[in-house]
């Protein structure tokens, strides 16, 4: 009998030498997203993977290659035009607060998250879908498009912020996890993007690969119909938008959130950004060293 338990106790510790090996390395990531999955339901797992992975990490890296390319291959504007249209696109960005202040205090048919995610998805992909089929636009009207795009990407990370708020507040042992699943998200479709948007480009055009930004838009047009949120009714949400305000006003006041803001803003609006000066330079094929040209250096 204590042979037997001996033995049983030699092949646990084998198979846990084992899964704390080379299989740990697939075997813990997957128990630690079970684990969210369960606390938090899945399909907020889910959302984190899609608006940060895809929608903001692969899709936003596809963005900024290809809208560079798009600007100069084929409307053929000037670097400092093309920064400007680059700011201006970015401008939903800057009104993350207003959208953050909808979900919260704006339901729709009793939802807080559902339609805005519905809403950011179709948002994403018309405007896309029409960049990519459509070549001969005005500029104004392409700059349009590019910048609904754009904020259907803001309007899904905020909403999706909120979430991930709220069941930090509900669930604060797991806030942590929670921050490390949105980073890695993001850094991995980042990664992802950044090391085939060249290739998209490359084999589609900037149009072309303008056009599969309608994957991820579509990705969060479909988390909107599944993400679990319970409804609320009018008499449960009370909440105004000027209790709103004036709730963010009260934490901007403080100065541990004011002084960082205030720093990061400053290092921001005095930081010159020369990057599309730089893109039209390296990529120039006469001034620069042209590393957009396919070139046989074995000839």
């Amino acid at each position: 009998m204590e042979k037997c338990e001996s033995t049983d106790c030699e092949e646990e510790i084998v198979k846990e030498e084992a899964r704390s090996g080379w299989m740990s390395f697939i075997w813990d990531p997957y128990v630690w997203l079970g684990m969210l999955a369960r606390e938090l339901h899945w399909s907020f797992v889910f959302g984190v993977v899609v608006v940060y992975g895809f929608s903001q990490g692969l899709g936003g890296s596809l963005y900024r290659i290809a809208s560079d390319y798009y600007w100069k291959d084929v409307r053929m504007v000037q670097p400092s035009a093309a920064q400007i249209y680059q700011g201006i696109s970015y401008i939903p960005w800057i009104l993350k607060p207003i959208w953050g202040l909808m979900t919260d205090v704006v339901p729709i048919v009793g939802y807080q998250r559902r339609p805005y995610f519905i809403f950011a998805g179709v948002l994403g992909l018309i405007s896309t879908l029409v960049v990519s089929l459509y070549s001969k636009m005005p500029i104004f009207i392409t700059l349009i498009l590019l910048t609904a795009a754009s904020g259907g990407v803001a309007i899904a990370d905020v909403t999706i912020d909120a979430c991930a708020a709220k069941n930090s507040i509900r669930s604060p042992l797991l806030a942590s996890d929670i921050q490390s699943l949105c980073g890695m998200s993001s850094s991995i479709g980042a990664l992802l993007g950044f090391s085939t948007s060249g290739v998209a480009v490359h084999l589609l055009g900037a149009q072309g690969a303008l056009g599969l930004l309608c994957i991820p838009a579509i990705m969060v047009l479909f988390l909107g119909f599944i993400l679990y949120e319970p409804r609320v009714t009018n008499h449960q949400h009370k909440q105004s938008s000027w209790e709103a305000t004036r709730s963010m006003w009260t934490a901007l006041k403080c100065p541990e959130i004011w002084r960082p803001s205030l720093y990061m803003y400053i290092s921001l609006a005095v930081s010159l950004n020369i990057y599309e000066g730089k893109f039209y330079w390296y990529t120039d094929p006469t001034a620069g060293p042209a590393f957009s040209q396919v070139r046989n250096y074995f000839d």
